[in-house]
């Protein structure tokens, strides 16, 4: 027995060392995740090295520090050292009889500075180190805008820490900044271009804005220009001086082609022949150029005659090259405006509502076969209280600048439109950026907009489950059941009451739920477009209220989704009808789903209009505004009930005039649409037992 216990004693030693070897080993393998952007991979390295710009290998550097005193310990700016323009023009004049001397204090600065630029640095922040990628150190220590050198500012080390390693990330071809305004956007992005185009052989970097005027007044003069003249000789490459010292169009990174009395006397130096301009804000305006620095300032301003959704489609080409991304491209903005009326009073879309389908694409958590997201860019927010109110060591006080925003909305609260504004410009998430005026919103947009700010904060696991519906045998029939998975088709807030509650017909089955359940389609009818994504296939389960117990309606499941085949997507509907035993309603232009339940001997699922020839609505007019009132009643009086995020949106967004693009809202329409059309059928038949008329059976295909 002892023998048998010193066996066993060892064998688990000799497991646990595995296990423990095996976990260590992944540990080191595994890319770093970062916890602020979950899902891209950022560099993290050993306090006090850095990695090497040329090797890519780890290397030390010393740790700044203004004192030993922890408290006294923060961000201060290197300046040039003591005497430099002398010492410089001494140095220039024995260069012209020897171009191999240089001041040796003089050149160890350069390379000190060169080396940071192109691999960071680590600074003390009150007893806690700090990394600075090589962009952010840059930008702190060199990059001097209208009001003088930044400061270091933790929200803005949270910029370039994505940044960073949105530049390395071979998959993305940039992202889209929404912030408040006045949150130093333009002045990041001015560095954004110079920075890599300025060290760069062949390198073209552009711009473009809400306007013509203001892509060079704010952009490239305030923000380009005016920087790279306080920047010192050694970060500034030879440039074509012969319109002036001062690019007024494009800054060449050519040798003068024609001297003047204004050139500047410089070294001889290799040109790098690249150059920063910019192009007026015309959706086609970069078309069939070269992009490898590209800022989009205030992208959601731009007037109706632009889209920028339309002119970044044009605008990726540029950074593509042989199908890798060769560029990488900005796009910052606050949102000003969502909607509002033209001269003759109609609803017209603004800038907002199309960097919101730009901001939508470019979901880094959804990725095609590629590695990319839909617009091949990523996506980062920084919420208001992070950009006011800063300590001496660059961190904000959050509970005072929410207190000082929450003061300004109360201010204006009195005026929907005005509060929707002002919380549009510092908003707190990204549902606020986005919210919907009341003008341009078919619907209460108040309430539509109060419940997105609720799905800022709500857990979608305390809302609904993810997953499929699929057949599985039980007790040696098939039956249809929901089993969770994280990527499923379908969400679901609540389980029928009871499953499966269908009756057996001489040839089919019919629903015996539809006095509790109801469905409504908006189908497709094709598995191949012609280009893009095509319209999705979505379908609501509306639980059925009663006027009588004071039970409201409740959206419980939800589908958006385009399978395949549409075969897939029909058959998905099937289960749906018969998992909650309930009819469904569909657009009856597209009668390829009908087609489909008829062949299954299903047809009793499908629901016909009084008088109807044919099942399902038809996308009319009249229909189309009766859908529309009925969506209106049930947003006025239910909106805090429903528990999907995609239909709010899609009600807040929706156009009568324009109803292909919102399939969500289509789908719920017809959802209360068929609601209605139970309710009037009822009403015109006697009353029956439902208990004693159905019968439970199992389902037999």
């Amino acid at each position: 027995i002892r023998d048998l216990c010193m066996c066993q004693r060892y064998t688990f030693l000799k497991l646990f060392l595995f296990c423990f070897i095996f976990f260590f080993f992944l540990m080191i393998r595994r890319p770093p995740r970062s916890t602020l952007f979950p899902y891209t991979t950022l560099f993290r390295s050993p306090v006090g090295k850095v990695k090497d710009f040329h090797t890519g290998r780890l290397v030390s550097r010393p740790i700044l520090r203004r004192s030993d005193k922890e408290e006294e310990q923060y961000w201060e700016r290197i300046s040039l050292p003591k005497g430099w323009k002398r010492k410089r023009i001494v140095e220039r004049a024995k260069q012209v009889f020897d171009l191999s001397y240089v001041d040796v204090e003089l050149e160890t600065f350069r390379r000190r500075e060169w080396d940071r630029r192109l691999n960071g640095a680590w600074f003390m922040n009150n007893g806690r180190p700090e990394y600075l990628t090589p962009l952010h150190y840059f930008y702190l220590n060199w990059w001097k805008i209208d009001s003088g050198y930044p400061d270091f500012r933790k929200p803005d080390w949270e910029y370039f820490m994505f940044l960073d390693s949105v530049i390395h990330d071979k998959y993305s071809a940039g992202f889209s900044e929404l912030t408040k305004r006045r949150a130093g956007k333009s002045a990041r992005s001015g560095v954004f271009i110079y920075e890599y185009v300025s060290r760069t052989r062949n390198a073209y970097g552009g711009a473009q804005s809400k306007t013509d005027a203001d892509v060079k007044e704010n952009v490239f003069d305030k923000f380009i220009i005016q920087p790279f003249k306080h920047l010192p000789d050694f970060f500034r490459p030879v440039y074509d001086t012969s319109k002036g010292l001062t690019p007024s169009t494009v800054l060449r990174f050519f040798n003068t082609t024609k001297r003047g009395s204004a050139s500047e006397e410089d070294i001889d130096s290799p040109e790098l022949e690249s150059q920063i301009g910019y192009r007026s804000s015309k959706n086609k305006a970069y078309d069939g150029a070269k992009s490898h620095r590209y800022v989009s300032d205030e992208s959601a301003k731009l007037p109706s005659e632009h889209d920028i959704y339309e002119r970044h489609q044009v605008v990726k080409l540029c950074a593509e090259e042989n199908g890798m991304i060769i560029g990488k491209l900005l796009y910052t903005t606050t949102v000003e405006e969502m909607g509002g009326k033209d001269e003759k009073g109609r609803s017209m879309k603004m800038g907002g509502v199309k960097f919101k389908k730009l901001w939508k694409d470019s979901d880094q958590t959804k990725r095609n076969d590629n590695g990319r997201t839909t617009s091949w860019l990523y996506r980062f927010f920084t919420p208001a209280y992070k950009t006011i109110f800063f300590d001496r060591y660059g961190y904000p006080d959050e509970k005072r600048a929410m207190k000082y925003f929450i003061a300004e909305r109360k201010a204006v609260e009195h005026d929907s439109n005005m509060l929707n504004s002002v919380i549009r410009k510092s908003p707190f998430t990204v549902e606020e950026a986005f919210r919907q005026d009341s003008d341009s919103c078919l619907y209460n947009a108040m309430k539509l907009n109060d419940r997105m700010d609720f799905f800022s904060y709500a857990a979608d696991d305390d809302l609904y489950t993810r997953g499929n519906l699929i057949e599985i045998e039980h007790d040696g029939e098939k039956i249809i059941e929901f089993v969770p998975s994280p990527n499923g088709r379908f969400k679901m807030s609540e389980m029928p009451s009871t499953p499966n509650m269908v009756r057996r017909r001489t040839l089919g089955f019919e629903p015996l739920n539809s006095h509790e359940y109801v469905i409504g389609i908006d189908p497709y009818s094709h598995s191949k477009v012609n280009f893009g994504t095509g319209s999705m296939g979505a379908a609501y389960v509306l639980k059925r209220g009663s006027s009588l117990t004071g039970t409201p309606s409740v959206f419980v499941m939800q589908y958006i989704h385009r399978p395949p085949t549409v075969k897939m997507f029909f058959e998905d509907m099937r289960k749906m009808c018969f998992f909650y035993g309930a009819p469904m309603l569909f657009e009856n232009q597209k009668q390829g789903i009908r087609e489909y339940f008829e062949s299954a001997h299903n047809e009793k699922f499908l629901l016909w209009l009084p008088g109807a020839v044919q099942p399902g609505v038809p996308s009319s007019t009249p229909t189309k505004q009766d859908l529309a009132e009925l969506t209106e009643a049930y947003i006025e009086y239910n909106t805090q009930l429903v528990p999907f995020k995609e239909l709010i949106d899609d009600w807040i967004d929706f156009d009568l005039d324009n109803t292909e693009k919102f399939d969500a809202a289509m789908a719920a329409g017809w959802t209360l649409y068929a609601d209605k059309l139970l309710r009037n059928r009822f009403k015109l038949q006697k009353p029956v037992n439902l208990n004693k008329s159905r019968t439970m059976q199992k389902i037999r295909f």
